[in-house]
């Protein structure tokens, strides 16, 4: 498992040291490239939706998606959640960045108690790359698998700039600023396990009349 990233004092700090030279060429064409409208982070199940009910002791998913940005060269943030109600189970990358993917966290924290649990996911291009991505359409950075624990209604699902940064950032543009960016997170309600049905006691007569009619219950001569 990656080692968490030590404190910094600001995000231009780690990206600028990673990508000197190279990063500050670019930076003439991201003025021409930044789109106006903010960046976004979505979290979505499968069916396109951020609001659903699953049954007791279920395991669904939960994607992240990321759209309207110029110029992206990382992201890091928290993923947090009711411990007491969901179990996550595995982070999976969307590996946005290709082969040029460097992961930098890939962490489950349960929480406790009142504190919530967290999923830390953090990457970035590797140092070899000079610009970032252009990203105009929903693009899926990564997925988590939860499993329902406890029945219990409107469990927040939420993306968190993590603690690190100071200003607090989410997105990393090539020269480590950030972009405004807009947050819409999930809901889960976790409704109770079907009931086991009963099977009906004509079952145990059907059984022993099979076996009178194929034989099986003749005695020998």
């Amino acid at each position: 498992m990656p080692e968490r990233l030590a404190p910094v004092s600001s995000p231009t700090e780690y990206f600028m040291n990673k990508h000197l030279l190279t990063k500050l060429l670019a930076l003439a064409f991201v003025g021409f490239l930044q789109t106006t409208e903010a960046a976004t982070l979505n979290l979505k199940f499968s069916d396109d939706t951020n609001i659903r009910s699953f049954a007791k002791g279920s395991i669904f998913d939960v994607n992240v998606y990321i759209n309207n940005v110029a110029d992206l060269a990382g992201f890091d943030f928290d993923l947090t959640y009711n411990s007491t109600n969901l179990s996550a189970q595995l982070l999976s990358s969307g590996s946005i960045f290709g082969t040029d993917t460097e992961s930098l966290a890939n962490s489950i924290t349960p929480g406790s108690g009142a504190t919530l649990g967290k999923i830390h996911f953090a990457e970035m291009l590797s140092g070899s790359v000079a610009t970032g991505l252009n990203i105009s359409e929903p693009t899926l950075l990564g997925t988590v698998k939860f499993q329902a624990i406890n029945v219990s209604a409107g469990n927040s699902l939420s993306i968190i700039p993590d603690p690190i940064y100071t200003p607090a950032q989410l997105l990393f543009l090539s020269d480590g600023s950030g972009p405004a960016t807009t947050i819409t997170g999930a809901t889960v309600h976790v409704t109770a396990a079907p009931a086991a049905v009963p099977l009906p006691a004509s079952v145990f007569l059907f059984v022993p009349a099979l076996l009178g009619i194929f034989g099986f219950g003749k005695k020998p001569n």
